[in-house]
């Protein structure tokens, strides 16, 4: 049999497990992948930074619903990744995280780029593999696969050693299969009482982590929702229950006589914290093998697979007859208010009164971190648009590579990436991507030349007087971006701003709308 390079046996495990993109910076130890991937029909985006390619392929993942793949070099190339590897954890994204490594024969002598990547990336992924020699690949890429997708989706870390990836085996082939944990006896008595409490309550509650809403599991997740009148409150935010989306609800959670979370008990939900979660009610807990112990008494607790529980619900919760119709009319999120006139800038609900105007319901939409995007996640709470958050990490700088991902994801949809200059700062040269790649992107910068997020609470903390190394210069971001060949709008005036986003929308290229914005909290 012909033997094929450790880049070929790669490149034909990434097939076999469904995977024809790859969001890479290029380095020597990898470059034997970028010789097989075309003949394998995996097709190589590449990217301008190793975590803009993680973030890529996190979007990727989610709006595919198939997993996304990053490919570093090994040494500073490998630790560059981390951050958007470690937003997709906490976006619960099954991602492959495959990093280049010293050559094997040379470990623990000291070897060029020499790190204990396992150690590292064990930190912050699901688990870290290594393909110690070539003939194990098809089997490490295998196990991989099946620990990226089971459980709640993550990020699995592959390191690749160069002399690996060079020399040559026979081909192998294992078996993918990812299935759901089944159930058992205890588990499927506890979802029946569940059922039981959630069918006679009167203010039931459902709180579900995003992988929880995703899938087959979202479908169950919102069929059990709307079983009850209401409509799941999904936990993707790093401000957790003081997520701007959900404000007008927030203040009752705690009168919910019946709280289903999905979910990790842990800072996002208040540590189940009575003075804001059915106070006088029933907490009915489902998490997952490294989950948090509850701190709290709970009234029902199931640590299983979330797909297999709420399928099971699903099927047994056939009516809800005692909810409040008070309560339930909480749902659907009501359309958040107009915005406010302003003479500092253009107001941030602004912003998203022009989107919410312009987007088709197509179009997906990616929010960064920080405080210009809260005011939009509040101006589009209600939007029924596919919207990409920055996850419970609470990281910025995500959403210009996340809208490459997206947008290679889906080619036919127009992708609107939202965020403030800080954040844009990040990965600006992620322009030069889109425009290689003709991507159909509107980048949208809320410029209020400051780090409003932490400005806005040196104010409070500290007093005006003292908001130190906070500001920035009013830059002129699109001009940036005009410089890697992106269509470049400046907006001072709301009144021009849909006809920016109608001139982006005519064109199937990028634009970056550089929108000078108030700096409100």
């Amino acid at each position: 049999m012909t033997k094929a390079t450790g880049g070929q046996l790669v490149c034909a495990a990434l097939a076999a497990a469904g995977c024809d993109v790859v969001f890479s910076v290029s380095g020597n130890q990898i470059l034997p992948i970028y010789d097989a991937a075309g003949d394998a029909g995996i097709r190589i985006v590449h990217m301008r930074h190793e975590s803009a390619a993680a973030y890529a392929a996190a979007a990727y993942a989610e709006v595919t619903g198939e997993i996304g793949v990053a490919l570093t070099s090994a040494g500073p190339g490998f630790l560059a990744g981390l951050q958007g590897v470690a937003a997709a954890r906490t976006m619960e994204l099954p991602l492959l995280y495959l990093s280049g490594d010293s050559s094997a024969s040379q470990r623990g002598m000291g070897a060029f780029q020499e790190l204990d990547q396992q150690t590292i990336a064990g930190t912050v992924c699901k688990t870290s593999m290594a393909a110690n020699t070539t003939a194990e690949i098809p089997e490490v890429f295998a196990a991989a696969n099946q620990h990226a997708r089971s459980g709640v989706p993550g990020p699995v870390h592959i390191a690749l050693p160069g002399d690996v990836l060079a020399a040559t085996a026979t081909p192998g082939s294992v078996a993918i299969e990812v299935e759901a944990a089944p159930l058992g006896d205890a588990d499927r008595a506890a979802v029946e009482d569940i059922a039981s409490h959630l069918a006679s309550a009167t203010r039931p509650l459902i709180l579900a982590r995003p992988s929880a809403a995703r899938g087959l599991a979202g479908e169950h997740l919102r069929s059990i929702a709307a079983t009850l009148g209401i409509e799941p409150v999904v936990i993707e935010a790093p401000r957790g229950l003081a997520d701007l989306k959900y404000a007008s609800i927030t203040a009752r959670f705690a009168a919910s006589d019946c709280a289903l979370v999905v979910a990790p008990p842990d800072f996002a939900i208040g540590f189940l914290n009575p003075d804001v979660l059915a106070s006088n009610g029933q907490i009915l807990l489902v998490d997952a093998a490294g989950d948090p112990p509850p701190p709290r008494d709970v009234e029902l607790h199931v640590r299983a697979d979330a797909a297999s529980v709420l399928a099971l619900l699903d099927e047994r919760l056939n009516e809800a007859s005692s909810v409040d119709p008070d309560w339930a009319a909480q749902w659907p999120l009501p359309t958040p208010p107009d915005s406010n006139v302003s003479d500092a800038g253009v107001h941030p609900l602004a912003v998203s009164e022009a989107v919410r105007e312009m987007a088709a319901p197509e179009d997906i939409i990616i929010l960064d971190g920080g405080e210009f995007c809260q005011w939009v996640r509040l101006g589009l709470r209600d939007l029924p648009n596919t919207i990409l958050w920055n996850g419970k990490i609470g990281a910025i700088g995500g959403a210009i590579p996340m809208s490459v991902g997206a947008a290679v994801a889906d080619p036919a949809r127009r992708v609107i990436a939202i965020m403030g200059d800080g954040a844009s700062g990040y990965h600006l040269s992620e322009f030069e991507t889109m425009d290689r790649y003709n991507l159909p992107i509107t980048t949208i910068v809320g410029n209020d030349a400051r780090w409003a997020a932490e400005w806005h609470l040196q104010i409070a903390r500290y007093g005006a007087d003292r908001t130190f190394e906070t500001e920035l210069t009013l830059a002129r971001y699109e001009r940036v971006a005009a410089g890697f060949n992106v269509a470049a709008e400046h907006v001072t005036d709301p009144a021009d701003l849909p006809g920016a986003l109608q001139e982006a929308r005519g064109r199937r290229a990028a634009t970056c709308i550089n929108v000078e914005v108030a700096a409100l909290p």
